[in-house]
């Protein structure tokens, strides 16, 4: 009888034993589900917060002084470019940024001409950055302001919002000429 007794105990502590560690497995399971989709909405948020930013400069027209905000506060950002153009320098011009990251926009087909898209593999080497003080500069010293580069703080610019396929926002293009008044 008393074998009988130990071998019962045995088996229903063994038993006991699987049930612990079978509720530890299914409370493991649903939790980590929990956790996955937490992750995945955060993650979410994190990138609609991040592309929200962009959102005032999203084909919007802005004043000149969003403009020189805008090359302020983009200027410490990684492979982001700005760039302007004015009524006067209808060309345009980038706003210099920390990293000397300048990309071309893409060119439109003309005619026989096939449209070349935005690379951003390759960075502009040729390209001539202005810093914010000079696009302030209204001096009319040929030899300090010889492209004009002054942004009217007053004035109207479109701006458009340039992603790249990713959806990461690499370029932002103010353009004075394009402005609706």
């Amino acid at each position: 009888m008393e074998n009988i007794s130990t071998g019962l105990k045995w088996v229903i502590g063994i038993i006991v034993t699987i049930l612990i560690i079978a509720a530890g497995v299914s409370i493991y399971l649903i939790i980590n589900n929990y956790f996955i989709r937490a992750q995945e909405q955060t993650l979410a948020q994190t990138q609609m917060i991040n592309q929200a930013e962009f959102n005032s400069y999203d084909n919007k027209n802005v004043s000149g002084q969003d403009v020189i905000n805008a090359a302020m506060r983009y200027r410490g950002r990684p492979q982001f470019t700005i760039i302007i153009k004015t009524g006067v320098n209808k060309a345009g011009f980038y706003a210099e940024n920390a990293y000397s990251t300048y990309y071309k926009l893409a060119i439109p087909q003309n005619g026989e001409t096939a449209a070349e898209p935005i690379n951003y593999s390759v960075k502009n080497g040729s390209a001539e950055a202005h810093s914010v003080s000079e696009m302030l500069d209204q001096s009319e010293i040929k030899s300090t302001n010889i492209g004009n580069f002054n942004v009217n703080t007053l004035s109207i610019f479109k701006s458009t919002v340039i992603r790249d396929k990713n959806g990461e926002v690499r370029i932002i293009e103010f353009d004075q000429n394009k402005a609706t008044k």
